[in-house]
């Protein structure tokens, strides 16, 4: 009985158009249902729409590991989310080969055909590789197959939904450059944004942005400043307590100061978040991937450089409620941020968010243990960090931590 009330109010949610309350209910009817293969597959789908890729993976592969006898059906449908999640996370390969299994099952599967065609399309690849005779390295081409000679491509450093990310020589400028290459299958909409917000990011010129040298629009390419020192999530990952204290005041300098001059050029990132911002060493953070940039015209509202969104670990909690992205969701972006980088873990976890869509957004920052806890690990920082998780947008006025004076 219990069981089936939590299915209803699955049931209901879903009609009510609220995919998180849904999944709430499957995962409480999964706590006593464990073998409900079909809810299970459910919940990951209802999680997939709702941005939560981790989690959805997590319940998929609950269903690959040990596939239910006798369910075909059943095992096709999780092996098509996943290739979908791979996709959508640029594990090309991956995905290409779910959707190969899918269609040497089934020779007539239209949607597998579909994607196989977009991941291994038959027309000229955007890279050439050096021929066996000379070894000479890959170039850039463009779709057509013209030769852009200017770049010879070292190798790839990253891989989205939408774009390849390639370390690259500039050869008549001898210059190393990260090489941004958006994928042949994406034309029209994506690649106007794509180019739209790389021309406004050609025009800005600051340490915390990362510099864009040129836009090669029959290439598809975008050639950027390389950055050698990684990412800031990957540093995350070697301080899994949080980084040092002065190395996190130094990061809220370097980063908040990056966001004023953004700001004041009227310019929205629009999704913060540990991978999107690179380290020309530690503390001196620079912000990039700019896919979900929004500019801001105060006369005739705003327009939307990139596609819409922003990650649900860093979203403010106004945005929850239907709030566009603005100078104050950019804030508390960073605050959450900056949280994570003193504690060594995210201000919110998966499981919040399924409990209540902006209730957990900054309880935890805001209880007055974590608050102690907080200004006793970075007492410069500290109160920077928790005037940017003010629950009130216009509240969001940090003052970024003084620079420790040298001792002479």
């Amino acid at each position: 009985m219990i069981g089936r009330s939590f299915l209803s109010e699955a049931d209901r949610a879903e009609r009510a158009g609220d995919p998180i309350a849904a999944a709430l209910a499957l995962r409480r009817h999964l706590e006593q249902s464990a073998d409900d293969h079909p809810a299970r597959l459910r919940l990951a789908r209802l999680l997939m729409a709702a941005g939560e890729r981790a989690a959805a993976r997590e319940a998929l592969c609950r269903l690959e590991v040990a596939p239910p006898a006798g369910m075909l059906g059943l095992w096709r449908d999780v092996e098509r989310a996943l290739a979908t999640l791979d996709e959508a996370e640029g594990a090309v390969e991956t995905a290409a080969g779910r959707w190969e299994r899918l269609l040497a099952d089934d020779i007539d599967d239209a949607q597998a055909r579909a994607h196989l065609g977009r991941l291994r399309p038959a027309s000229p690849s955007p890279l050439r590789p050096g021929d066996a005779s000379g070894g000479a390295p890959a170039t850039l081409v463009s779709p057509a197959g013209v030769e852009a000679l200017r770049f010879r491509l070292v190798r790839e450093i990253g891989r989205g939904a939408t774009a390849t990310v390639y370390l690259a020589r500039d050869e008549p400028l001898d210059l190393l450059v990260a090489l941004k290459i958006l994928h042949p299958q994406l034309a029209g909409g994506p690649l106007g944004r794509f180019l739209s917000g790389a021309r406004l990011l050609a025009g800005l010129r600051h340490p915390g942005v990362v510099a864009v040298y040129d836009v090669d629009e029959p290439a598809r390419a975008l050639a950027m400043e390389w950055i050698a020192g990684g990412t800031l999530r990957a540093r995350l990952a070697e301080h899994p307590d949080g980084l040092p204290a002065d190395e996190v005041a130094a990061t809220a300098r370097a980063l908040l100061g990056a966001l004023a001059f953004l700001h004041g050029r009227g310019i929205v990132h629009g999704d913060l978040k540990p991978s999107n911002l690179l380290l020309r060493a530690p503390g001196e953070v620079v912000l990039a991937d700019f896919g979900g940039a929004v500019r801001l015209d105060r006369a005739a509202g705003s327009g939307r450089l990139g596609e819409a969104g922003g990650t649900p670990l860093y979203l403010a909690p106004e945005q929850f409620q239907g709030a566009a992205a603005s100078e104050g969701t950019d804030l508390y972006a960073a605050g959450a941020i900056l949280w994570e980088t003193a504690t060594g873990r995210p201000l919110r976890r998966h499981e919040d968010l399924l409990r209540g869509r902006s209730a957990a957004a900054s309880a935890e920052a805001r209880s007055a243990a974590a608050d102690a806890r907080l200004r006793a690990r970075v007492p410069a920082a500290a109160e920077t960090i928790l005037a940017l998780l003010d629950p009130s947008p216009s509240a969001r006025r940090p003052s970024i931590p003084a620079q420790p004076r040298s001792r002479d």
